[in-house]
């Protein structure tokens, strides 16, 4: 294209500096050769070709001149469409080129800022929609998925090459999830209900149409609520479970008052055994109460870990000394499998005896006429870099249904409340505090009928 410019500019040049040039070299040459034709036609034929071949030469030049600016503007437009936003053009010229080369670089870095501010502001955005805890999906008018962040294919149990361009109810599947987009989309307006997805997510759901270039879509988030309906389903069982702990003891002594006010003070041996009742419920409740402030402190971190280097053995053997008798009076075999070569713990030796001792106290009363075994290694696979001790017993065992709560404060297992075991349901709930505050963690495994398995871990003495 710029060639054909260029050759047109130099001919219309060549001709008219030819015409110019021939007619004055006709004026001047006419009183040289009176009378003479072909004097004066030989020296316009040669003027002529001589000023025919300057002329094209400088048509040319100028035609270069003309045009070489544009075909270096050209090259940097195709640059920068390529995506070298920065490349730009020198203006070496102070004539209407020069002003368009200058126009253009101005015009060039406004729109590379504008650019680069775009890029920026997308980034963010992309960042903010990469690591929020939110699912959100965009759906267009015909409700297939534009857009989903991590969090939402997470909690859908998808992924992003499933979900786009997909229609929103092949990603999620799930009825409710359905029912509101459609609910959203032939009323209008925004839609917020908590859908209860599976047996292990409780989630939030808003959807909010808006309009977007003349065409609607709509806004999904997915907020997930799980941890805090577990929170209220633990408080609300906490409070129903205490006041289930204090009703009972705090009956016993009505009835122990009413039977000493109704005369039994009159009778001395019963009067003492009614005495030893009550005094028995007002113990139960006093360890209930310390336990709960206990427990209480630890998780505030208001009882500071005595940490030192400890064996191993000096944390089991005491515990099992203490409750030897009791075990051998429910005929249970106790056993210790310690290995010489174990390392050093860092621990509180107190704390951790508390926990063992309510792990074996436990194992006791749940294995009637069985074994029990303590034991110790060094990196289990659950806890590699710590040493492991476990209390495996061959007792009644837990129901699937109850391990994941076993560790919540005043749980009891339905058996546990049919057979009417002691204790206030405390214990596990310390233990596991004490073990993660040594940076350690408690798990169980168990099989119904089958006997238990509770693990703890503690880091190892560095040497």
């Amino acid at each position: 294209m710029f060639s054909q410019i260029r050759w047109r500019i130099a001919l219309n040049f060549a001709l008219l500096v030819t015409a110019v040039l021939g007619g004055l070299a006709y004026y001047l040459l006419r009183p040289a050769c009176v009378g003479d034709s072909d004097c004066i036609g030989r020296g316009l034929l040669v003027g002529g070709a001589f000023l025919v071949t300057a002329t094209v030469v400088l048509a040319v030049l100028v035609a270069e001149r003309t045009t070489g600016p544009i075909r270096q503007l050209t090259k940097v437009i195709r640059r920068i469409n390529n995506g070298e936003l920065d490349a730009h053009m020198l203006p070496i010229r102070r004539d209407e080129i020069g002003t368009l080369i200058l126009a253009f670089n101005g015009m060039m870095e406004t729109l590379g800022e504008r650019v680069t501010s775009l890029e920026e502001s997308q980034r963010q955005l992309a960042t903010v929609l990469a690591y929020m805890a939110d699912g959100v999906l965009i759906l267009d008018e015909r409700g297939r998925v534009e857009l989903i962040n991590p969090a939402a294919t997470r909690l859908l149990q998808t992924k992003s090459a499933q979900a786009l361009n997909h229609r929103y109810a092949e990603v999620v599947r799930h009825h409710k999830l359905i029912e509101l987009w459609q609910l959203c989309r032939d009323t209008g307006q925004e839609q917020l209900e908590a859908v209860e997805i599976g047996r292990e997510l409780f989630v939030q759901v808003v959807f909010t149409p808006f309009q977007q270039q003349g065409a609607r879509g709509y806004l999904v988030i997915l907020q997930d609520l799980t941890q805090v309906r577990h929170l209220q389903t633990v408080r609300r069982d906490f409070i129903s479970n205490l006041s289930h702990e204090l009703r009972t003891p705090l009956a016993s002594l009505r009835a122990v008052m009413d039977t000493l006010h109704d005369g039994a003070l009159d009778d001395p041996p019963a009067a003492q055994r009614f005495l030893k009742r009550a005094a028995g419920e007002v113990d139960t409740m006093t360890q209930m109460v310390e336990e709960l402030l206990e427990l209480s402190r630890i998780e505030s971190g208001r009882v500071p870990l005595r940490l030192k280097q400890t064996a191993v053995s000096d944390l089991v053997l005491p515990p099992l000394d203490r409750l030897s008798p009791q075990a051998q009076r429910a005929d249970i075999d106790l056993r210790i499998d310690l290995p010489a070569n174990l390392p050093l713990v860092l621990a509180d030796s107190v704390r951790v005896q508390q926990v063992i001792t309510n792990l074996v106290h436990n194992a006791i009363k749940f294995t009637p006429n069985g074994r029990i075994t303590i034991s110790a290694q060094l990196n289990h696979k659950k806890a590699r870099g710590q040493v492991t001790i476990s209390v495996a017993d061959t007792g009644t065992g837990i129901a699937n249904e109850d391990l994941p709560r076993i560790f919540e404060r005043f749980y009891k297992s339905d058996r546990a409340r049919t057979r009417g075991q002691g204790g206030t349901g405390l214990g596990l709930a310390i233990a596991r505090h004490i073990v993660e505050r040594h940076n350690g963690r408690i798990w169980v495994q168990s099989k119904e009928g089958k006997g238990s398995t509770f693990y703890f871990s503690l880091p190892i003495a560095a040497e």
